[in-house]
């Protein structure tokens, strides 16, 4: 049978999301722990995240036998294994053509920025920064909403067939010393938010404008191809077409 898992992971003690040669990324660690409990085919992920990027709830697809009746205990045995770092927060059965990547309708991120003083505590969970102008951060954020070719806000050497996105939503809010930039797309591309959060950190310094902005958002001229820490980007949400 085939199996969804919601799971959330520390980021800052892995090196990227998906399967690398040493082993130490998410989806080989998340491997280790469900072969002592005898499922050996590799989790299937529904997203990938760079070095440094958390997730609240990223999905993965997994094929087992069908003795497995409990999912409260399959849960536990595999957080056994799995813990400190990533912790499955719940299992579902779903069809066998589910696919766990192909049938994501929107996925959403969070960044997390922090006003207070730096604590190398917090360092790779947060990006410290100054007090940012709210009113004008909503409305910088604003303009990436819509159907756009974000082909100048992604990292060089990504090979996806089109780098056209639609941006459902975007938000700004403030929590307590934090402020939390939401985005919610049909997907993204390599390293994007990071790009995008570099771009509107720039134009609230005032070394880039608006117009500047919206250019490299038409894809006409690139005027910030630097990246925001990954330490504050949390995957947030990936939600499936018919709720699967």
């Amino acid at each position: 049978m085939f199996l969804k898992l919601t799971f959330s992971y520390d980021g800052s003690k892995f090196q990227g999301s998906a399967t690398q040669p040493h082993k130490l990324s998410v989806q080989d660690t998340l491997a280790q722990a469900l072969s002592h409990l005898g499922i050996y085919d590799k989790p299937l992920f529904a997203s990938r995240t760079d070095k440094g990027v958390h997730a609240f709830n990223a999905v993965a697809c997994i094929k087992t036998g069908e003795y497995f009746k409990d999912f409260v205990y399959l849960k536990n045995k595999i957080n056994h294994f799995a813990h400190p770092f990533i912790h499955i927060k719940r299992i579902q059965k779903v069809q066998e053509n589910f696919q766990v990547r192909f049938d994501v309708q929107k996925r959403a991120y969070r960044y997390i920025i922090s006003h207070e003083k730096y604590n190398p505590f917090l360092a790779s969970y947060v990006h410290f920064y100054p007090e940012i102008n709210i009113k004008l951060a909503k409305e910088i954020i604003h303009l990436f909403e819509g159907e756009h070719d974000f082909k100048l806000f992604q990292k060089e050497g990504s090979d996806n067939k089109t780098s056209i996105r639609m941006m459902y939503k975007t938000r700004v809010y403030t929590y307590k010393n934090y402020t939390i930039f939401y985005f919610e797309a049909n997907g993204f591309l390599r390293s994007q938010i990071r790009m995008m959060m570099a771009s509107i950190l720039k134009v609230l310094e005032g070394k880039m404008s608006q117009n500047e902005l919206l250019e490299q958002i038409n894809a006409k001229k690139a005027h910030c191809r630097f990246l925001a820490p990954a330490s504050g980007l949390y995957l947030s949400k990936i939600s499936y077409y018919n709720n699967a």
